[in-house]
This record gives C-alpha cells, sequence and structure tokens, in this order.
C-alpha cells in the first residue's frame, strides 16, 4: 500500500502538465507564417513562385544572339559582350514581372 500512495500524487501532478506540455509545444512547432499579414504571405508566395519559373532569356541566350549580330557587323567578342549584358537586364525584367504577376494574384484572393 504505502507505493500506490507514493504513486498518487506523482499521477495527479502528471494529470496538470500534460495540457501544459501540449499548449507549449503547439506554440513551439506553430510557424511563423501563421501570425503573418496577407502582404507577407503573398510577398513570400510569389518570390518562390517567381523564383521557380523559368525564363526565354537570360546572358547566355543574349551572349549567343549578341555573338550572331556582332559576327554580321565583324566583331563577334564585343557582341556577345553586349548581347549578354542586354540578356541579363531582359531576364531580370521577366522576373519582376512574374513576381508581380504571382503577388497580384495572391492578393486578389
Amino acid at each position: 500500500m504505502p507505493a500506490q500512495e507514493k504513486l498518487l500524487p506523482r499521477m495527479k501532478l502528471m494529470r496538470c502538465w500534460l495540457p501544459i506540455a501540449c499548449v507549449l509545444v503547439t506554440l513551439i512547432v506553430s510557424s511563423p507564417a501563421d501570425a503573418q499579414s496577407k502582404h507577407d504571405q503573398c510577398a513570400a508566395y510569389a518570390h518562390q513562385a517567381a523564383g521557380s519559373t523559368p525564363t526565354s532569356t537570360g546572358p547566355l541566350r543574349g551572349a549567343a544572339r549578341g555573338a550572331v549580330g556582332g559576327a554580321i557587323l565583324g566583331n563577334a567578342g564585343a557582341g556577345a559582350g553586349v548581347g549578354a549584358v542586354v540578356g541579363t537586364g531582359r531576364r531580370a525584367n521577366q522576373k519582376a514581372k512574374s513576381y508581380r504577376y504571382y503577388y497580384d494574384q495572391c492578393m486578389a484572393r
């Protein structure tokens, strides 16, 4: 009997601490995105979606186009350099437009 009497207070204590432990675990595990504003959520979504959207141009493609154009004019190397710069600018513009599209779509929901 004395062993059972020692266990009863511990069991009562465990019953009280179990709900508290569950609440603490829930607070720790919950994601910060749950507390973010719609703007923050849409910005994160648009950034991720635009980052994984392929573009039709870039520095390599621009360099190839520039080299072809430069070869016609007699200096393929200079044309490739200029084409790479132009291609990089076009790619950045496409990414910005993709970001804006995904952001606007998210905010409209």
